[in-house]
């Protein structure tokens, strides 16, 4: 949906939730501003009782936020835009339109109508409408840049919960008025809500084994709770602090601090709401919620208390932790010769030589889907890599020329989010895609991989304090005990695959022994070196080497040596010459491989490449092959292990 796909309705109405929060009030703003500057004469109200909050009365007068307080309207004749909530909502006072959008940040909890803009994911509904003003091209004004900062400040608790990386593009992006944020900020806390902070304090509950301070706080404003954390963040003992409170609505919502190096506020934040609500933000500070009717649906009358202590506990309990600085600490799991091949395959994906973005040495913040992260990069060595999912990583220049080749074509990727780079240096931020080349792995690297079958944390060799989190179904990949990292299972799929090269594979668990059928095949002899494109890839062969032909046409080389071994000429068919072949009767180790699967032949004679179904076929020590599906049961009939 877009802003001017509404601008076919004359009458519109913008109505925020009852007892409105800044973040309401601002997104409500937005869209106002906007209608307005259309020409358009929009109605923005909201219902329930009047806002009396100083911040919330000072933000209206100091921005010049047009908002009525209008309880007793019960329907309107044109479009009305629900925002910041969802109509039918119990926290919206109910109000009759032929026609309704939604624009909202939280999660679903009512049908939505055709008109909708929903975005769970986001931190705020300010960021959102921002969002949408920048597509319409609209540039906020003084006023209303403030707002939008001010509604995102307080509905991430002072920016500690900002779960996109929208909601950091919208703080950079907008000119706000900081005198006026300032005094709204030192107006939020009254001496009730004081009063409030010193009563969920004295009744905090404490985990001595997991060090972690659980804190219910009787109903307040959610920037009290990130208030109440800090204090307890400042306790020797505590290394996690979470304190909750119910919403008007009755939702939950929740603030999360932690000093702990081996968990990360924004993803214990992630557990919490896990199926219920929304979480996100920073390792050391974030926040979210808990919708109400989700909860009560799973859970019924369990305590919401209790309920933080078992999940808390179980975050804390549920991770493996490894330190690939200290491999000796790990207990001798995994164990790598256990861990299975993988070949990276050829891939294309997108990379910026950071000389094309400043001089010499400087630090970068690398902006992505999955958060900021900043690296110290050097303008001649360092190359930023784009990943198929808009991840962002830096690679030594000469690892980069080990493993990719640049193509002469454009890289126009369809990524949820642009990832960007901030020069610490000169405060400037640009999108690198606008700078970004196109790459190809050339599918040489091999790695060990591990399918997780537990929660595991890793602290890469490169980065002491900041860990990389894997989930059931992710994978452990790495070439060393002290080289490990996670790739998640969607990324894994796309650019990884199971190799068997130099794998005796005669002690496997379900291979047979199958023999040749008494079918003959075509032979030529290679005059000169050269390749044949086989099925499963390009295969090099010297002068003198067999050609083969099959049952199906497929074509192969096998090397002299082997083939006069394995091979009789047909009575019709001079040995040594071109003609008809009959295999030997000896039998081979198949393997039928039910994923794909990648062989690397000896003396770097070819890559070969087999699909689900095909199978991997042992003719003696170190020579392998991969035969179609199809073909091998043409060609080949099981035997009995002898």
């Amino acid at each position: 949906m877009k802003l001017s796909d509404l601008l076919a309705h004359d009458a519109i109405a913008i109505q925020c939730h009852n007892i409105p929060d800044a973040d309401a009030l601002a997104a409500g703003f937005g869209l106002y501003s906007y209608f307005e500057a259309a020409g358009k004469k929009p109605l923005f109200f909201y219902g329930g009782p009047p806002a009396t909050k100083p911040n919330l009365t000072g933000m209206i007068a100091a921005l010049g936020i047009p908002v009525q307080h209008e309880p007793g309207r019960k329907e309107w004749s044109g479009l009305l835009i629900t925002v910041d909530c969802q109509y039918g909502a119990g926290n919206v006072s109910p109000v009759t339109a032929p026609y309704v959008a939604v624009i909202d940040h939280h999660i679903q909890e009512k049908e939505l109508p055709p008109l909708c803009d929903l975005r769970p994911w986001l931190g705020s509904c300010a960021t959102l409408v921002w969002d949408l003003l920048r597509q319409e091209s609209y540039v906020p004004d003084a006023n209303l840049a403030t707002a939008l900062h001010y509604g995102l400040f307080s509905d991430t608790n002072g920016f500690s919960e900002m779960r996109h990386p929208l909601d950091r593009d919208m703080w950079d992006a907008l000119g706000a008025n900081h005198a006026i944020l300032k005094r709204l900020k030192l107006s939020n806390l009254s001496l009730a809500e004081l009063t409030q902070v010193s009563t969920a304090l004295n009744d905090l509950s404490f985990d001595h084994e997991l060090r972690f301070a659980l804190i219910f706080a009787p109903p307040c404003d959610p920037n009290i709770l990130g208030f109440i954390n800090d204090l307890s963040m400042q306790v020797d003992s505590v290394d996690i602090a979470v304190a909750y409170c119910r919403l008007p609505s009755g939702d939950i919502k929740f603030s999360v601090r932690t000093s702990s190096r081996e968990t990360k506020a924004s993803e214990l934040a992630a557990w919490l709401a896990e199926g219920l609500g929304s979480g996100g933000g920073h390792r050391e500070k974030a926040g979210g919620y808990i919708a109400l009717s989700k909860y009560q649906d799973r859970f019924n009358d369990k305590p919401v208390h209790q309920y933080c202590e078992e999940k808390i506990r179980e975050y804390c309990r549920a991770f493996r932790i490894l330190d690939c600085a200290n491999p000796a600490a790990m207990g001798g799991w995994p164990d790598m010769a256990a861990m299975k091949t993988y070949r990276k395959l050829p891939s294309r994906q997108g990379f910026v030589p950071c000389s094309a973005l400043f001089e010499s040495r400087c630090e970068l913040q690398l902006r992505m889907l999955e958060g900021d992260m900043d690296i110290l990069a050097d303008a001649e060595k360092t190359i930023l890599m784009i990943g198929i999912m808009g991840e962002v990583y830096h690679m030594e220049r000469s690892v980069f020329e080990r493993s990719y080749r640049v193509l002469d074509e454009p890289y126009t990727p369809e990524l949820p989010y642009a990832p960007t780079v901030l020069n610490k240096r000169t405060g400037k931020r640009v999108c690198l895609l606008h700078y970004a080349q196109t790459c190809e792995s050339i599918g040489t690297n091999t790695i060990k991989a591990l399918c997780l079958a537990e929660h595991v944390k890793v602290f890469t060799r490169w980065d002491e304090d900041n860990c990389l989190s894997g989930n059931p179904g992710d994978w452990l990949v790495g070439r060393a005990a002290d080289d490990m990292y996670i790739v998640t299972a969607p990324v894994f799929g796309q650019i990884y695959t199971r190799d068997f090269t130099g794998e005796d594979i005669s002690a496997h668990p379900c291979v047979v022994q199958a023999g040749k059928r008494d079918i003959p095949v075509q032979v030529a002899f290679a005059d000169s070196p050269g390749t044949v494109k086989t099925r499963e890839g390009m295969v090099a062969h010297e002068r003198g080497d067999a050609i083969l032909t099959g049952v199906s046409g497929e074509v192969w080389p096998v090397v002299r040596s082997f083939f006069d071994a394995k091979y009789t000429a047909d009575a019709g068919t001079v040995p040594g010459q071109n003609g008809a072949y009959w295999p030997a009767a000896s039998a081979v180790w198949a393997l039928q491989v039910h994923e794909p699967f990648t062989l690397a032949l000896p003396e770097e004679r070819g890559l070969l490449r087999g699909k689900k179904g095909d199978w991997l076929v042992q003719y003696g020590p170190g020579e392998c092959g991969i035969v179609e599906e199809a073909i091998f049961a043409q060609s080949y009939r099981l035997v009995e292990a002898g």
